[in-house]
């Protein structure tokens, strides 16, 4: 190996929160990586570690990459001090959201812009502390990524990453495949195939659920149910939002659940304002199914042509689109959507950032 490579040390803090989306995205493409160098096997690469505090060491199963897991236990302090000295000399690649303002050089994957907008539905001090923080992140980063160029825009324009734009790293979503779909979660439901729509419920008010609940309010669109994922009705209804009365609440679905919805539904519904990448179109897409979507944040640049629009305000919008699809032939939208979004796949993201990471660990 060269002697001028640095050390590639992955930042470990993310194992100790839950596993929300981020963190799967971080560990993902942290398996990724793994396995590319698994592959290569090669002399010449640099070495790479990933470090995690006390406790978070448990599950991970690596192959090439180093895991060392730090006696102290996980905080904002251990991100910002302790994990500096650890991976010292080293360039620092932190993929969920946060890093150490004071270690250089790092890599910092910002996931989305949705911080500086004023519906992110974040609490005003966890806003403010994204909103001061961040640029000191980005600025002092030797190159900042996140996962769409509308991201990046917004990322610029919100004078996040100072003068320069962050290089677009895509998620992948060939994850939702990996399993194989569980009926049992129709059954548990009373489902009967292409019976219902699919809505990831959000008490969020840029997920914009609204628009889907007056689309369906009143039977408008029976016999076709809604099918809400995720939260129960009581929190979006603490929300001020108004689920319609015969929609269904699954409930949180595992991705082999998830796939068995995607895959027998009339279509996803996903009318958010705005959004980084927006996984769940894309996995649907892989499954078969078709969607519905608001034209607004990266959802176009991602889907394309593949996905029907409906405007987030115009709840008769939302109907015509649901009515324009039983009535037309399904098989060109799902085969273009498939087509779309066979383009996204972790083994591509994990190459890419692997040969990122490679090209900075080489700079003096």
């Amino acid at each position: 190996m060269s002697a001028h490579l640095r050390r590639v040390v992955f930042n470990g803090k993310f194992r100790a929160g839950g596993l929300g989306g981020v963190h799967r995205v971080a560990a993902r493409l942290i398996r990724e990586v793994d396995a590319v160098l698994a592959y290569r096997n090669c002399s010449g690469d640099p070495p790479f570690a990933l470090v995690v505090p006390r406790g978070c060491a448990g599950g991970l199963d690596l192959a090439a990459i180093q895991v060392i897991e730090d006696d102290r236990p996980a905080s904002q302090a251990w991100e910002q001090w302790r994990l500096p000295r650890l991976a010292a000399g080293g360039l620092l690649v932190n993929l969920a959201n946060l890093a150490p303002v004071v270690h250089r050089p790092k890599v910092t994957l910002l996931h989305d812009a949705q911080f500086l907008r004023a519906d992110s539905s974040y609490p005003w001090r966890q806003r403010l502390g994204y909103r001061l923080l961040t640029p000191l992140m980005a600025r002092s980063s030797a190159r900042v990524l996140t996962v769409s160029a509308f991201s990046a825009q917004e990322l610029l324009r919100g004078g996040i990453t100072g003068d320069r734009e962050a290089d677009v790293l895509h998620n992948g979503a060939d994850h939702v495949l990996e399993a194989p779909a569980d009926p049992a979660v129709l059954a548990r439901l009373g489902l009967a195939p292409r019976g219902y729509a699919l809505l990831f419920g959000s008490p969020k008010a840029y997920k914009n659920n609204a628009v889907v609940f007056a689309a369906f309010a009143a039977g408008a669109i029976a016999p076709l149910r809604l099918v809400v994922v995720g939260p129960p009705r009581a929190a979006l209804e603490a929300a001020g939002l108004a689920p319609p009365p015969d929609a269904i609440f699954a409930g949180a679905a595992d991705d082999a659940a998830l796939r068995a919805l995607y895959e027998n539904a009339e279509a996803l519904l996903f009318p958010s304002r705005t959004e980084g990448f927006g996984l769940p179109p894309v996995e649907a897409m892989l499954c078969g199914c078709p969607v519905v979507a608001a034209p607004c944040g990266a959802v176009p640049e991602i889907c394309g042509d593949a996905v029907r629009y409906a405007a987030p305000d115009d709840p008769a919008g939302w109907r015509a689109a649901l009515a324009e699809l039983a009535a037309t032939p399904r098989l060109p939208l799902v085969l273009a959507g498939a087509a779309q979004a066979r383009r996204y796949t972790w083994a591509r993201a994990g190459q890419t950032l692997f040969a990122l990471l490679c090209d900075l660990a080489q700079q003096p």
